[in-house]
């Protein structure tokens, strides 16, 4: 009864340190520190491979985008640089810009050279600078009043004298037309045009050496001026063949953005011999019109037999 019996308790009895155990936590100790360290080089070396791939793809898409990096020269009346900048995405040139290259547009349009292979090149500028709805008008009166009707009997000198803003998308353009037959001046005319421009930035480097503002003439609506009487616009008549086209292209039924045409200059190849006229059957009025859309392509211009 004073003797109490000893329990053995062996939650509380601290395990026996013996050799055996020892040797077997030192060598636990030597693997699982490796293996560790294993593991941890191993998602180091994945998540360097990871990078490399992101890196290599990113320098692959980089590549493969165009880095053509317009610039924007402003020059004086004496054609002298006075600044150099970079174009940036949302630039808007001065209405003096503008004027200029509209002044240019309505000259190769307009003004007939006794040498046919200027008036070839004048009509090849002026489709670098229209969109496709200004394209089909430009045909259209190509096809109304063909421009080699009287090389080396008939020129038109064209002198623009004002292009003042109309609206925030249109300028009006005057200008005068001296008609020469035979090198002696026959008669003066005086010309107004409404003209609708929209802006879209060159994407290539043959856009940019072409129309390196981005400027794009939409629209075109010219009529004659009568003796003391302001220009009537949309007439009809021999001059105003495609007037009415001009505006019913400033309204898209879909309100979609104007395409600017893709001309390939191969396709309108300037004649080298008279009397080259259309293929026997052709249209001369059906134009190409792709699943697209409708065909910016100039029609070709062609030179007629020279009167005697």
């Amino acid at each position: 009864m004073f003797f109490k019996r000893s329990i053995q308790r062996y939650g509380l009895t601290p395990e026996p340190d013996t050799p055996y155990q020892r040797a077997g936590q030192l060598w636990d100790e030597r693997i699982g520190s490796a293996r560790v360290q294993a593991r941890n080089w191993r998602l180091v070396a994945f998540s360097c491979l990871g990078l490399t791939g992101v890196l290599i793809g990113s320098n692959v898409w980089q590549s493969m985008q165009s880095r053509v990096a317009p610039y924007v020269v402003e020059v004086d009346r004496l054609g002298e640089a006075r600044s150099v900048a970079p174009a940036i995405q949302n630039y808007q040139p001065t209405d003096g810009q503008v004027a200029w290259h509209l002044a240019r547009f309505i000259s190769n349009v307009r003004s007939v050279s006794t040498d046919p292979v200027l008036v070839k090149r004048d009509w090849l500028d002026a489709y670098d600078f229209a969109t496709d709805r200004a394209a089909i008008f430009l045909n259209e009166y190509a096809r109304a009043n063909d421009p080699f009707a009287g090389i080396g009997e008939r020129s038109v000198s064209v002198q623009v004298t004002s292009v003042v803003r109309a609206s925030d998308s249109s300028f009006q353009v005057k200008w005068t037309e001296s008609i020469y037959e035979r090198g002696s001046l026959a008669k003066t005319e005086h010309w107004t045009a409404m003209l609708t421009v929209v802006m879209q930035p060159p994407k290539t480097a043959d856009t940019l050496r072409k129309n390196p503002l981005g400027l794009y003439v939409n629209a075109i609506d010219w009529a004659r001026e009568l003796d003391g009487q302001p220009a009537q616009f949309g007439q009809t008549g021999p001059n105003h063949a495609a007037a009415g086209q001009s505006r019913a292209g400033q309204q898209s039924p879909d309100n979609s953005p104007p395409a600017i045409p893709a001309f390939d200059p191969a396709r309108a190849a300037l004649p080298t011999a008279p009397d080259i006229g259309p293929p026997a059957g052709a249209n001369p009025a059906a134009s190409s019109t792709p699943a697209s859309g409708v065909s910016a392509t100039p029609v070709p211009l062609q030179k007629k037999g020279a009167h005697p």
